[in-house]
């Protein structure tokens, strides 16, 4: 069994001490290396190689771990861009907590608060007499107990301190782990339940002991907050009757709930949304907000600036399980512009800049069905012969258009100019490559494959079978639920493409020996930034005659597939990862065409027999 705290050489006396100069994380291995426990040694290991990709343990200070890795809430991945599934991230970030406790003295500490004979001794010995022979407390309790009690005297609380002013927030701040939360809450009902009981009683505030937030109710907005965004909902739900002079309902509850929903939604995301790493300033968020609390100004918070924030992040966790579709985003940021417009509180320019967001676009063509220029797109798209021929050679093409600077350059170094467009064109060959030969997988889901890791899921040739491979995991796709393996089909000449591009252009990136992702970012380790993959795709796809944004491409996959047959409607919504009724929706114009196609073959036959008939030769 591993210990959660180390043995006779740590635990001794005090004689292990802490470095004199303890900052970083490499101190914390220091210490661990000389002390032990060996598990904790491996942990800061893990956390060197896997989440720092082999950067310096120097470079982590102690005081920025917490905010670096985060806990996770509500089951989501906190770094999704790390090469661990979320149960060995959760493990390597509670073994670098108590490395970081055992280096600093803070485990020394609670061991010391656990020996002291203080009011929690006293409560868990009365607790373990009514827990034995029949006693009132089943003895299942007393692990729940002995748990708050440690969490308790980390927070400077004894048991009649608990209804304090302020108690449940020095709780709130010493919870280590997820797990924590519930056995709090649990001992903390099981002492309400059984104060009547005087050997409790006694050591217990006069008052019930206040019961820890659920994680449901933490999320809840602060309650000025709340209540500016309720007074906002009822002025865009009512009107003045101006025969009465009475405000009369607008819309009905379902309207208001929905209401409440987005612009709750929107509050919500703000505190997790960060400056944006792009250099055009058009799309960077100045003033982050950080914590709800202390805002004054409510109404400031929809300010286009918070509104594109909390939008861009709705749009960069899009992908996840467990957050709004592209679907939902739409209708959620159309009902914000309404509350906003009956409060008067939206300008025309603001309006604008949502409403023409590529991925509000996108949300409101799988709702409503297709805008007309995207239909208009496809349907050039196969009325075109050579334009689809381009669009099924695009990753070639862009291979080809790479390749000629690279013959240019041969004999010399290449400019500056010359390297960043080689790795654009390389890196947008390959992801058609992917999308075409593959599947047509959302950008995201691309741009985070990974080459290497524990997590790892693109596999080379001879790695798992004879071609290139990959897949999804259920927590990585909207649906919640693992895309099988893919292979990518040889004759659609993908494997070709992704050859040079793993031989040729990912080592034109300076981070490429250190990154797991298949597609690098350019100035650190990890995945590329999905705005900077999407201008360069945009421009390589321009230079060889198609005009598109990466989602685009997926249309015009959807569209080729449909109008080879409309049978294939099923087969066209799995690889989308769309449902059959969206696909439908948001294609069902092709389908229409061959429908009025086969009515005008049906005129013509019938046409021809009647003629025949009245003169009597046959068609």
């Amino acid at each position: 069994m591993k210990h959660l705290f180390p043995t006779s050489k740590t635990q001794n006396a005090t004689s292990a001490q802490a470095p004199t100069k303890m900052e970083t994380m490499q101190d914390v291995r220091d210490y661990i290396a000389a002390n032990g426990p060996a598990y904790l040694l491996a942990a800061l290991d893990r956390l060197h190689s896997r989440a720092l990709f082999g950067a310096s343990l120097k470079t982590l200070k102690i005081a920025d771990f917490d905010p670096t890795f985060p806990k996770s809430v509500r089951g989501i991945h906190p770094r999704p861009d790390l090469p661990q599934d979320l149960e060995a991230y959760k493990r390597t970030r509670s073994d670098c907590r108590r490395a970081i406790a055992f280096a600093t003295g803070a485990a020394a500490a609670k061991q010391e608060l656990r020996a002291r004979q203080d009011g929690w001794a006293d409560l868990l010995a009365a607790a373990k007499l009514h827990s034995t022979n029949g006693g009132a407390i089943h003895p299942n309790a007393l692990s729940p107990f002995a748990t708050f009690a440690d969490i308790a005297r980390r927070g400077g609380l004894e048991p009649w301190d608990l209804a304090a002013p302020g108690a449940t927030d020095r709780i709130e701040d010493v919870l280590q782990a997820k797990t924590e939360r519930e056995v709090v809450r649990r001992a903390q009902k099981t002492l309400n339940a059984f104060r009547y009981l005087p050997e409790l009683g006694a050591l217990l505030p006069t008052e019930p002991v206040p019961v820890q937030p659920s994680l449901r109710d933490l999320d809840a907005l602060p309650a000025h907050v709340d209540e500016v965004a309720l007074a906002m909902i009822k002025k865009a739900s009512t009107t003045r009757d101006r025969t009465t002079g009475k405000d009369a309902v607008r819309v009905g509850k379902q309207a208001r709930d929905r209401y409440r929903a987005a612009l709750r939604h929107h509050l919500r995301a703000l505190p997790h949304c960060k400056p944006h790493r792009d250099p055009d300033p058009l799309i960077d968020y100045p003033i982050p907000l950080t914590d709800l609390n202390a805002v004054n100004d409510v109404e400031g918070l929809f300010s286009v600036d918070h509104l594109c924030a909390s939008l861009r992040r709705t749009a960069e966790v899009e992908h996840l399980p467990g957050t709004l579709s592209q679907t939902s985003a739409y209708a959620y940021y159309n009902n914000i512009l309404v509350v906003l417009g009956h409060n008067g509180l939206l300008d025309d320019e603001t309006a604008e800049i949502i409403k023409s967001s590529e991925f509000y676009q996108q949300g409101k063509e799988l709702a409503n069905g297709m805008r007309p220029a995207t239909a208009r797109w496809c349907q050039n798209l196969i009325a075109d012969p050579t334009k689809e021929r381009r669009f099924r050679n695009l990753h070639r093409l862009m291979m080809r258009d790479a390749e000629k600077i690279l013959a240019d350059a041969k004999g010399r170094e290449m400019t500056r100019t010359e390297i960043e467009r080689v790795r654009a064109l390389g890196t947008c060959a390959a992801t058609s490559a992917i999308e075409w030969a593959g599947a047509p997988i959302r950008m995201a889901n691309c741009l985070g494959l990974r080459l290497h890791g524990s997590r790892k899921n693109f596999f080379k040739p001879g790695q798992k079978g004879s071609t290139y491979e990959f897949f999804l995991p259920k927590e990585e796709t909207k649906a919640g639920e693992e895309v099988a393996p893919i292979e990518l089909n040889a004759d659609l000449h993908g494997s070709e493409v992704l050859d040079w591009y793993i031989e040729t252009i990912r080592p034109l990136f300076p981070h490429a020996d250190d990154s797991i992702y298949l597609f690098p970012a350019v100035e650190s380790p990890g995945p590329l930034n999905k705005n900077t993959f999407d201008g360069w795709f945009q421009r390589a796809s321009g230079e060889v005659g198609l005009h598109m944004t990466f989602h685009k491409w997926r249309h015009g996959y959807a569209t080729i597939l449909l109008d080879q047959d409309w049978a294939n409607l099923k087969v066209a919504a799995d690889m989308l990862g769309n449902t059959m009724a969206v696909c439908e929706r948001n294609y069902i114009w092709i389908n229409k065409k061959k429908l009025h196609k086969d009515g005008q073959r049906m005129m013509v036959k019938r046409s021809h027999e009647k003629d025949a008939e009245v003169t009597g030769v046959r068609a």
